[in-house]
């Protein structure tokens, strides 16, 4: 399995169906996308204009995403699995409605800094927000996953940067994996 993050908090997940998460990014996806998956309405994870560029076959979004830019797609309810991704529960700020997304052991949840319950995480793309690094930490405790890439910043500014660096240097005295990666990185695992 291939991963690549493409900025913001958008992930490109290549595995047995290529999954776009959150399409606000920074480069473009490649190719045609099997799924693309949206966690929650706000801007940083979702730009209309940059989704209609894609060539994709499914969009999964909550209801009040479908409903607030006019999309057709299959509403994510929590509890629900296709093709092998599962939809769970999500807590992000200010969010009309949110979900997390885990698929192929991968565990995107938009902002939230309160994660759901996954066996065996492989990697984890969370949030990086300095007020919440208490709960990204113990959440990775629970949670145990073999990496922790920290996301939902734009790398071009360095000060957002030091958000990822900081986490980074937090999980890392507990003795979780963490690692920083660039735009367009491909991450093998």
């Amino acid at each position: 399995m291939k991963l690549k993050w493409l900025g913001n908090s958008c992930v490109e997940i290549f595995a047995d169906k290529h999954v776009v998460i959150d399409p606000n990014y920074v480069i473009e996806p490649e190719g045609r996308i099997d799924y693309i998956l949206v966690t929650h309405e706000h801007s940083d994870h979702i730009d209309v204009e940059k989704l209609k560029k894609l060539d994709y076959e499914k969009l999964v979004a909550p209801s009040f995403v479908l409903k607030e830019f006019k999309l057709e797609g299959i509403e994510a309810k929590p509890g629900m699995e296709i093709e092998g991704i599962r939809v769970l529960e999500s807590w992000c700020w200010k969010a009309q409605e949110s979900v997390s997304y885990y698929y192929s052991g991968v565990l995107h949840t938009g902002d939230s800094a309160k994660f759901p319950d996954v066996e065996a995480p492989k990697v984890v793309f969370t949030a990086c927000f300095p007020d919440f690094y208490d709960d990204y930490v113990s959440e990775m405790k629970r949670l145990k996953p073999e990496l922790v890439i920290p996301i939902h910043y734009n790398p071009e500014k360095p000060e957002k940067r030091k958000n990822a660096e900081g986490l980074k240097e937090r999980l890392e005295k507990e003795g979780i994996n963490c690692r920083i990666v660039e735009i367009g990185e491909v991450i093998e695992i």
